[in-house]
C-alpha cells in the first residue's frame, strides 16, 4: 500500500505543479495584455488632454485680448 501511495504522490505532484504553472502563466499573460491596453488608453487620454489644454490656452488668450480691448475708459475704475 505504501508503494501505491508513493507512486501516486510521485505522479500527482508534478502534474499538480504543471497545472498550477499553466494557470499562473495564463493569468500573467492576461494581466500583461490588460496592462498594455491600459497604458495605450492612458497615452491616448494624455494626448487628448494636452490637445484640450492647448486649445484652452489659445481660447484664453483670445478672450483676454477681447476683454482688454472691450474695456471702455470709463469702466476702467
Amino acid at each position: 500500500m505504501e508503494n501505491v501511495e508513493t507512486r501516486l504522490k510521485a505522479y500527482l505532484t508534478p502534474l499538480l505543479i504543471t497545472g498550477f504553472s499553466i494557470v499562473m502563466w495564463s493569468l500573467i499573460n492576461e494581466i500583461r495584455t490588460d496592462v498594455k491596453n491600459l497604458l495605450a488608453a492612458n497615452a491616448q487620454t494624455q494626448i487628448k488632454i494636452s490637445a484640450v489644454e492647448r486649445r484652452l490656452e489659445s481660447a484664453e488668450k483670445v478672450i483676454f485680448q477681447q476683454r482688454v480691448f472691450a474695456i471702455k475708459p470709463e469702466e476702467d475704475e
